[in-house]
């Protein structure tokens, strides 16, 4: 199917290079993306059914924690009692965890970020050997951004930089950037850019950050809005990608242009590890019926992934059989765009299970793992049934507590009075001490940094 859309693109470009440093400046263009149907793929229907009685919930109560953050993306709990919250907008929040308090003065703030779909994103952190903690974070960093002419040497810098490279030059990279720790205040240290990985796009630029059982950090690149990228092994979009605590590409084959885990992702934006298996669980956003989305829509995909997979996009979106590719484990068929995941286990009131946000339906849903298999999922309940509008952030807190952001300000959603919320959904039988969730807590918004 030819797309109308990406020909009149690929002409703009065309004269846009041909009017500036001529045809060695034009970027190469993405593959073309075959059917499914030409590799004999055939598609199938995961849909989990909704859980019976066997598989009780107990009954909950939904703290606010705090009011007034800007789209709440990702967090990390500290070996030192304090939680780490990233805003898409360039802040980093301190939160207490034992009195759910969240800092009004940011933790660390991020300049330069590009934004619409993206920004500030995912977050984790590490313990060295010698007790000193150390924080990573994703940045959607815009290379295009100063004064007017420091705007047009950057714009010449890029040119010159695609002439010899076609990747090169990018106007946005997904970077990851750690800051240390002082130990003696808990203070963050000035940032430092450990990956710089290009292209990163304005929408579909994954951001999930997450340090895996091997040791190594994995940062996720969504397609750009460009799906034919994720077929390219030069490309880093739609790829999860693999480092070292200090930056070094850890492929998987040392012959690898790229250190490419995954491949065929769309927009994965979280991701996680069964403790058992060290499968790779992650989720991802499907088609949304534009044009270079070859009309499709919905497909929202729950997958269970191991290192090397190609998980299908753009050929395949949602479930399917044959091709080489590893489908989802449960597809959602009606769009949920599933925003953040995390994992429960035994000792929390939530026992082994996934648990995923819905941006668009606004639910938290429990997704039980069977007995007998210990990566597959048997059904699907929701502890959080709309009210929120749009979730995003989740995580299991250390005392066994679920932490939820709301995604209202993110400009897909509408924002209500005190948005956006950090909430924390606790089982009323659990041990979780209910005066941590106050009402009355609210965090002050400073400008976007930058701005």
């Amino acid at each position: 199917m030819k797309d109308p859309h990406r020909h009149r693109a690929r002409a703009a470009r065309a004269l846009l290079c041909a009017t500036t440093l001529g045809a060695l400046a034009c970027g190469a263009e993405p593959p073309d993306v075959p059917t499914a149907e030409s590799l004999g793929v055939q598609l199938s229907d995961p849909t989990l059914p909704a859980c019976g009685p066997e598989y009780p919930l107990p009954a909950v109560a939904v703290d606010t924690l705090a009011r007034g953050l800007e789209i709440p993306w990702d967090v990390v709990f500290l070996p030192d009692g304090r939680a780490l919250l990233t805003e898409r907008v360039g802040r980093i929040r301190a939160v207490d965890v034992a009195t759910g308090r969240v800092d009004p003065t940011p933790w660390a703030e991020v300049q330069g970020l590009a934004d619409d779909e993206v920004g500030l994103m995912g977050i984790d952190a590490r313990v060295d050997d010698d007790g000193r903690i150390r924080v990573y974070v994703a940045a959607a960093v815009d290379n295009t951004l100063g004064p007017a002419p420091v705007r047009i040497l950057k714009g010449v810098r890029r040119r010159l930089a695609r002439a010899f490279d076609s990747r090169g030059g990018q106007p946005r990279t997904l970077e990851v950037l750690r800051f240390d720790v002082d130990p003696a205040t808990g203070a963050a240290g000035a940032p430092e850019s450990l990956v710089q990985v290009t292209p990163e796009g304005e929408i579909h630029g994954g951001g999930a950050l997450a340090f895996g059982p091997d040791g190594f950090l994995h940062l996720s690149n969504g397609d750009n809005q460009e799906p034919g990228w994720a077929l390219d092994p030069e490309w880093a979009a739609g790829k999860l990608l693999r480092y070292d605590a200090e930056g070094a590409p850890a492929p998987l084959d040392p012959g690898d242009a790229l250190p490419v885990v995954l491949r065929g992702l769309r927009n994965s934006q979280s991701m996680a590890w069964h403790p058992d298996t060290g499968e790779i669980l992650l989720v991802d956003h499907g088609p949304s019926g534009r044009p270079n989305d070859l009309g499709r829509a919905g497909n929202d995909e729950f997958n269970i992934a191991r290192p090397g997979d190609d998980l299908g996009w753009p050929i395949v979106a949602g479930a399917s059989e044959g091709g080489g590719f590893v489908g989802p484990a449960v597809e959602w068929t009606r769009t949920i765009a599933p925003g953040g995941m995390a994992l429960s286990w035994d000792d929390t009131p939530w026992g082994r299970a996934a648990l995923v946000t819905g941006l668009v339906d606004g639910r938290l849903r429990r997704m039980p793992f069977a007995d007998a298999e210990p990566t597959a999922v048997v059904c699907e309940q929701w502890i959080v049934d709309r009210g929120y509008g749009r979730l995003r952030l989740v995580a299991v807190a250390p005392d066994g507590s679920i932490w939820l952001g709301t995604s209202n300000r993110d400009g897909r959603g509408t924002p209500r009075s005190g948005d956006d919320l950090l909430l924390r959904v606790r089982a009323l039988d659990a041990t979780v001490a209910p005066d941590a969730g106050r009402s009355d807590i609210a965090s002050s918004v400073s400008p976007r940094p930058g701005s």
